[in-house]
């Protein structure tokens, strides 16, 4: 019986499977491929070379903006997570009669369009937008402040208002998971508040923290339309190289192997930050 159990789980997989295999795993398999070919004029030459990986490393171009477009995706997944925590604990342990309410404001978020939030913070933070106009009001300033839009600070904020809700809800989930007993238990064997959570709320939470930070890490390092509106020169990032090897230049060998670069290295770090956490948790 437990057999013909386990049969039927993986008959009903099988079209998820087929699904993820046909449209994930063959369009990966191919752009690996391609990235150890050579390209001419119009035309790719299916020869393996390493050719695209060194002039990847041995350009400066290539070197700065993956490495900005990794650090730039790692201030946005900490910063998400470091403004994403409070909101999910206060509406875990503090405030659980608004919990509805404000989960809701957070969903009706995720499903507004995408476009018209960069294009509302493009408008926030131009030289006359919003910030601009009330600090020139107010006497802070005299000239409107420059850097504010077409800069790594525009992508940053843009993106960190756009990512928060992603960080918000796996970490309110892994919230909603550890147990009240728990944490009245750590203060009557003698923890104060700030002990307990630590040794307590925090260790248990780390899955969601873990999760919220992955979601905005990679969705942020791998941005295209954010640094594109808001960006500017210094805020490009890889998303707009990889689109011009694909479309302008017509170098699909070498965007498949800065793709497989960013996977790489985004791996690395990822796996770098669960390495860090666990430690944290194993030492709490």
């Amino acid at each position: 019986m437990a057999i013909k159990k386990k049969r039927t789980h993986i008959y009903l997989l099988l079209p998820l499977y087929a699904y993820y295999g046909l449209f994930f795993l063959v369009p990966l398999g191919i752009l690996f491929i391609y990235s150890f070919w050579l390209t001419s004029t119009t035309k790719i030459i299916p020869i393996f070379t390493l050719h695209n990986y060194i002039e990847m490393f041995t350009k400066e171009l290539y070197r700065t903006i993956i490495f900005r477009s990794l650090y730039i995706g790692l201030v946005i997944g900490l910063l998400c997570v470091l403004l994403s925590y409070p909101l999910a604990y206060a509406l875990t342990f503090k405030y659980k009669k608004l919990q509805d309410a404000i989960l809701y404001l957070i969903l009706i978020s995720l499903f507004s369009n995408y476009l018209v939030r960069v294009y509302a913070w493009k408008t926030i933070l131009g030289n006359y937008g919003f910030i601009n106009q009330i600090l020139t009001y107010l006497g802070i300033i005299k000239q409107p402040l420059e850097f504010l839009l077409y800069s790594k600070t525009a992508v940053v904020i843009t993106l960190v208002f756009i990512l928060v809700p992603y960080t918000i809800l796996p970490i309110f989930s892994s919230l909603q998971n550890v147990s009240i007993d728990l944490i009245e238990a750590a203060k009557d064997l003698g923890a104060n508040p700030t002990r307990a959570f630590f040794k307590i709320t925090l260790p248990l939470s780390m899955p969601g923290v873990t999760t919220g930070f992955i979601f905005s890490f990679i969705l942020s390092a791998g941005d295209y339309v954010t640094p594109q509106l808001v960006g500017g020169n210094s805020g490009l990032m890889i998303g707009r190289i990889i689109s011009d090897q694909f479309g302008q230049s017509y170098n699909w060998p070498l965007g498949s192997a800065i793709s497989y670069m960013m996977i790489f290295l985004m791996i690395i770090i990822i796996n770098i930050f669960i390495w860090i956490t666990r430690i944290l948790k194993l030492r709490s």
